[in-house]
């Protein structure tokens, strides 16, 4: 699991000062490219194997208020590998106290003929060392 402290924006909240429905998925998205970075697949070098992720999944439940300023503690951690494509799950913290937890899945296709291909044997294990439930 990786873990990373966010602070939700501004430009991210509703009229009424809590985060807008779809800007979590920002956060999501943050975390997602945190997370290969740390592995050593920066979503650039991804692109230079020629490869791409895009999403095919996306969800989110919101378990207690998050408001303009709020720091929490991000967590991602890997739920699911298949064969061409992972989950990652997300869970945000206020304290000890869960907000919002959610899912993204992705597939790895090939920028040339945008058909899924297999997940690399070398991004695999590491997807792997992190494959654990949120």
């Amino acid at each position: 699991m990786i873990t990373k402290k966010i602070r939700i924006q501004f430009v991210d909240t509703d009229a009424s000062g809590r985060i807008h429905y779809s800007a979590i998925f920002r956060y999501f998205e943050i975390m997602d490219h945190d997370f290969f970075r740390r592995i050593g697949y920066s979503y650039k070098k991804i692109l230079q194997l020629g490869l791409d992720m895009p999403r095919v999944h996306v969800d989110c439940s919101y378990l207690g208020e998050i408001n303009y300023d709020d720091e929490l503690e991000a967590q991602v951690s890997i739920s699911k590998v298949g064969n061409s494509s992972y989950t990652l799950a997300f869970g945000f913290y206020k304290g000890e106290t869960p907000v919002a937890k959610g899912s993204l899945t992705n597939v790895f296709i090939d920028r040339n003929t945008g058909k899924s291909v297999k997940i690399p044997e070398s991004i695999r294990t590491e997807l792997a060392k992190h494959l654990e439930p949120v």
